[in-house]
């Protein structure tokens, strides 16, 4: 259970939250629990802190305003260190033991196999997986997230458009990594370019082997995936320390992730993302809000993981604290939910959120500017 103190920030809650949640000031019913099965050890540990952080932040925030009709909301974490076994045994644990009726949780592998699990216990998890498709298949699973065809297909226009020609591209050897690696290859041949990859074991940390292939390759261009991983961050590395000088692309705007961001060191200067970033105006108090907490701004994936809390605590505000209730609930979502990212939350039939609009961005001196794509 996440038990440290977070500073007290003046939000505006009815803003943020909606009236059907309550507003009371002191909330003092059982208290609902949150499960959220994240990796707090392994490779893949890398962006959990500034996650975890903003979960915590939006709690803290509920409960100052009155909780969910009076109860107080309650995170309860569970390490999954990343793995299918980890991830399964983290929300057995949650539910038959903690007693959770709604999972916050991430990555492909994982997610996918927590569904099967979710359907059994009727307990629905909410994640940011970006594979097409996936939470498609369980009725109890659903993903805030942005889908990997909506960000290679902006740079398939940019690569068309400046004429590259040799695409190399980096994956995790894993479930997500085989997933993504047929998409991305469509969009690099598509915008005329040759291709060629490779999977990386996510537990390893020297790649000068790899790269040393990728090199022989010539690319005018690189493009890696690999889930902000501590192994995505020691690849950038070595690709520059080893001479390559290519533009790299990267398809999960983790740049604003400060554990990414000094993992990469002065590497990422020069990078290109695809994604999107809290909106300024949007997302203006919950910047305010993490910036107070962690002292920097927010990545998107700290934005993703506020707006889920928000979305789980206005499903149990509407339907009570119940799984299948709860899966009701956001299946029927329609732009209740504000976005921190501009506009408002709805559940598509697919079980994603609707995608807010997709940028590409281009660091310049430490900052990220808006890269102009055609159609």
């Amino acid at each position: 259970m996440i038990d440290r103190r977070l500073p007290v920030v003046v939000l505006a809650a009815a803003v943020l939250l909606g009236p059907s949640l309550g507003l009371a000031q002191s909330p003092s019913g059982d208290p609902y629990k949150i499960g959220m099965t994240y990796p707090l050890t392994g490779s893949l540990a890398q962006l959990g802190h500034d996650q975890i952080a903003a979960a915590q932040l939006a709690v803290t925030e509920i409960n100052r305003t009155g909780g969910v009709k009076g109860h107080p909301l309650t995170l309860v974490l569970e390490d999954t260190q990343g793995t299918p076994q980890g991830g399964i045994a983290a929300m057995r644990k949650l539910v038959q033991v903690d007693g959770v009726q709604a999972i916050l949780t991430v990555f492909t592998n994982v997610v996918t196999a927590q569904m099967p699990l979710a359907d059994q216990l009727k307990v629905p998890t909410l994640s940011t997986v970006q594979t097409p498709g996936l939470v498609s298949k369980s009725a109890f699973s659903f993903a805030n997230s942005l889908t990997m065809p909506s960000e290679t297909a902006l740079l398939q226009r940019f690569w068309r458009e400046h004429a590259y020609k040799r695409i190399f591209a980096f994956y995790g050897n894993n479930a997500f990594g085989q997933a993504v690696a047929p998409i991305a290859k469509a969009d690099v041949l598509a915008a005329g370019a040759t291709y060629d990859e490779a999977f990386l074991d996510l537990a390893a940390t020297d790649f000068r082997g790899v790269i040393a292939r990728a090199k022989e390759f010539a690319p005018d261009g690189v493009f890696i995936y690999m889930q902000g991983s501590t192994a995505e961050t020691s690849t950038i590395r070595q690709l520059r320390e080893l001479g390559l000088t290519t533009p790299i692309f990267n398809a999960s705007n983790s740049f604003y992730d400060r554990a990414w961001r000094e993992a990469c060191g002065p590497y990422a200067e020069g990078m290109y993302f695809t994604g999107y970033n809290v909106d300024p105006r949007a997302g203006r108090a919950f910047i305010a809000a993490f910036r107070a907490q962690e002292g920097h701004p927010p990545s998107y994936q700290a934005g993703e993981l506020w707006e889920m809390v928000q979305m789980l605590a206005w499903a149990i505000g509407k339907n009570g604290y119940d799984g299948v209730r709860i899966r009701d609930a956001l299946a029927a979502l329609h732009g209740e939910v504000p976005s921190v990212f501009g506009g408002s939350l709805t559940m598509g039939p697919d079980h994603y959120t609707a995608a807010s609009s997709v940028a590409l961005w281009h660091v310049r001196a430490g900052v990220q500017v808006k890269v102009p794509v055609g159609r």
